[in-house]
């Protein structure tokens, strides 16, 4: 399978947004809608690896950071690169995701998305 990013976020818009960027710049994106969805993923840890994640923090049912330690205790995904982009900005949620290896972290008001999707392609 090619090389892909993971966008595991719960607005439309934006989803549609990152599709359009992802697409011109000729990169396969999946999109997964919620945190149980992506749970029940990681717990059947049948999904091919992505090149990187695209993480929003604020996602129904399971949170993103839930998420992310789940991820970096499932085999083959310890070291995949996680990109948080969130509009949570608080110095300790900042340093949580700095512990468990997030590659950058975005707020989402006033992001330029291609300047995000620049910055997410150099992780492959």
């Amino acid at each position: 399978m090619e090389k892909y990013v993971l966008l595991i976020e719960d607005d439309l818009p934006l989803q549609k947004a990152y599709q359009m960027k992802f697409a011109a710049k000729g990169v396969a994106l999946r999109i997964v809608n919620d945190g149980k969805e992506m749970m029940q993923l990681l717990k059947e840890n049948i999904m091919e690896r992505p090149a990187a994640v695209v993480l929003d923090l604020l996602l129904p049912y399971v949170s993103g950071f839930e998420l992310l330690e789940t991820m970096r205790k499932t085999k083959g995904w310890e070291e995949v690169p996680v990109i948080i982009v969130s509009n949570i900005k608080d110095e300790v949620g900042v340093q949580k995701a700095e512990h468990l290896g997030v590659k950058n972290y975005f707020i989402k008001t006033g992001l330029k998305l291609d300047d995000a999707v620049e910055r997410i392609q150099n992780y492959f």
